[in-house]
């Protein structure tokens, strides 16, 4: 039996660290971590967990949520685990144990993985409204862009500016200066740039 831990965060930006430090802690020999939202299913470090895991071996996890932000893809995962014999673990979620074959585990698991989907549209309903609000109130100017001022972030703004009132393409800018194109479109949004 190998302990294999999962750990997932929903972008580039965000820090593993701290769900890798609890599956060391845990006794994980192998840790798969990688860098995608759990909304989607092409989870490639996912995918290679179930190339990889053999019958009697045990997935951890930090949290259901690193799993999963679907109650569909989290029972079809679990129905997976289940047919090749891998067992599901959570270090928070303790309520979280399918490493037996015990059905009140799996009514609560279904129950609680269809509870974390709920607060999730919850939350990005609320978000909706708070931004409505804010932008009711002129208050809302997007989330901020990573190009920021001060040193180069400033120089390499000011030139995506000089280039789009240029008439150089959104594409273009991309490529030159390897910037998103919602970074670019919030920049230009921001500082009121149009052609």
């Amino acid at each position: 039996m190998t302990l294999i831990g999962y750990a997932r965060v929903s972008s580039k930006d965000q820090n593993d660290a701290k769900q890798i430090r609890a599956l060391e802690k845990a006794g994980c020999t192998k840790i798969y971590t990688e860098k995608v939202s759990g909304a989607t299913t092409e989870r490639q470090q996912l995918i290679q967990i179930f190339n990889d895991a053999k019958e009697g071996d045990i997935i951890i996890i930090q949290e259901l949520s690193r799993l999963s932000r679907s109650t569909k893809d989290l029972l079809e995962l679990v129905d997976t685990m289940k047919e090749r014999g891998i067992g599901l673990r959570s270090i928070s979620d303790t309520w979280l144990d399918l490493t037996t074959d015990n059905p009140m585990n799996e009514l609560i698991f279904t129950i609680f993985s269809g509870l974390v989907q709920y607060e999730r549209k919850l939350t990005k309903m609320r978000q909706k409204e708070g931004i409505a609000i804010a932008k009711e109130k002129g208050k809302y100017k997007g989330r901020k862009t990573k190009l920021v001022e001060g040193g180069k972030e400033e120089v390499r703004r000011n030139a995506i500016l000089e280039a789009y009132r240029n008439g150089t393409s959104i594409t273009d800018i991309r490529k030159t200066y390897k910037v998103g194109t919602g970074t670019i479109y919030r920049l230009l949004e921001r500082e009121g740039v149009k052609r």
